[in-house]
């Protein structure tokens, strides 16, 4: 375990001065990118589905990266609670307070409501008992009964007071012990998940120090969370149900925020080509469709989505087929993109050309002396 939490600390510290590199557009974009990830996998994780463009959208927006209100306005008030809790986690690095936690609550559920139940905001769960449960009705499946109601008020108390008084302790170890801990009070009726990965972002920035970066925030957890979903839970209950003999938990959770570490360099490092890209062709004379088709594809998540072909562009700008292609062709010529030798006739598609980066790659299984 001290080896994992030694390699996790110094790829955090690479990661910083990583970041330390970047200008402040790019510090932003990066910052939007990596919240943009978190705020879709935490809502995601819970059966949410938000659209990650208009997410993005919005967090550029608060970053003044000068985008239109128009995605914004379609992502929903829970959506931006769930942004704002997000970036106060890692940019308001004060101590966290019952009254914080009750609007943290508060944000994320903005109208009071769960989907369409009625939903106590803002405040702890009611008398009934609060159970984890799957399966179809009529067989159910029990997981794990958190406390009752009447001790709730003394947990959570305590729960905050050890927060409060744990911060020489290690930020990772810190934080996959806040997160249990919280998801295992259950204090709310609904919300515990996303609150008690955002808990384990406070940590995180609290005990890393994040504030003396430009970014703010330099991992997601919650994609690696997503991407692990069933060993997310499993470990859950495992934990909450044994003897009260944490390691597994604390070993597999915390290897989920080295993965977040080495997710967040592909990302910094790709917002650091992006920029370099826009750079090297600023005195290119793009139109308007071929500038429209090089940011989604440079924006693009997935290797899927990073290609370009026509029938993409025709999509994006609403162009004849032939204007398209004539566009790409043009992109070729200049050297901008370049054709997949393996793909040909209506299937033809092309990658962006990135300059190769300057700055050395950190490897996962990289020995550090």
């Amino acid at each position: 375990m001290q080896d994992l939490l030694l390699r996790i600390d110094q790829k955090r510290h690479f990661l910083s001065g990583l970041a330390s590199t970047l200008d402040t557009e790019s510090s932003n974009r990066a910052l939007a990118e990596l919240s943009t990830q978190e705020t879709v996998a935490t809502s995601a994780i819970e059966g949410v589905k938000l659209d990650p463009n208009s997410v993005r959208s919005s967090i550029m927006r608060r970053l003044g990266l000068g985008v239109s209100r128009e995605r914004e306005e379609r992502i929903g008030a829970a959506a931006k609670g769930v942004i704002d809790v997000l970036a106060d986690s890692t940019q308001n690095l004060a101590p966290l307070t019952l009254e914080r936690l009750l609007a943290w609550h508060s944000a994320i559920f903005p109208q009071g409501r769960s989907g369409l139940t009625p939903l106590l905001t803002g405040e702890f769960r009611g008398a009934e008992p609060m159970q984890i449960v799957s399966g179809a009705y009529g067989r159910e499946k029990v997981h794990y009964q958190a406390p009752p109601r009447e001790r709730l008020d003394k947990e959570v108390k305590q729960f905050l007071k050890w927060l409060h008084n744990s911060t020489d302790l290690d930020a990772t170890l810190r934080a996959c012990i806040a997160h249990l801990w919280f998801e295992t009070l259950h204090p709310f009726e609904d919300g515990n998940g996303r609150l008690g990965r955002a808990i384990s972002d406070l940590t995180l920035a609290q005990g890393a120090g994040f504030h003396s970066t430009r970014i703010g925030r330099l991992w997601a957890v919650s994609p690696v969370f997503l991407k692990r979903r069933k060993a997310y839970y499993d470990q859950l209950e495992r934990a909450q149900k044994g003897n009260l003999d944490i390691t597994e938990w604390l070993q597999w959770s915390a290897s989920a925020v080295e993965q977040a570490y080495d997710d967040a360099q592909v990302c910094i490092h790709k917002v650091g080509d992006v920029a370099r890209f826009w750079t090297q062709h600023r005195d290119r004379q793009f139109n308007e469709r071929q500038r429209r088709a090089l940011e989604v594809a440079l924006s693009s998540n997935t290797d899927e989505d990073a290609w370009l072909t026509a029938r993409r562009i025709v999509k994006l700008t609403k162009v004849a087929p032939v204007t398209a292609s004539r566009d790409l062709a043009q992109l070729e010529e200049w050297g901008v993109i370049r054709k997949d030798p393996n793909y040909g006739g209506r299937s033809t598609r092309y990658a962006v050309v990135l300059s190769e980066p300057k700055t050395p790659r950190l490897l996962r299984d990289m020995t550090w002396k």
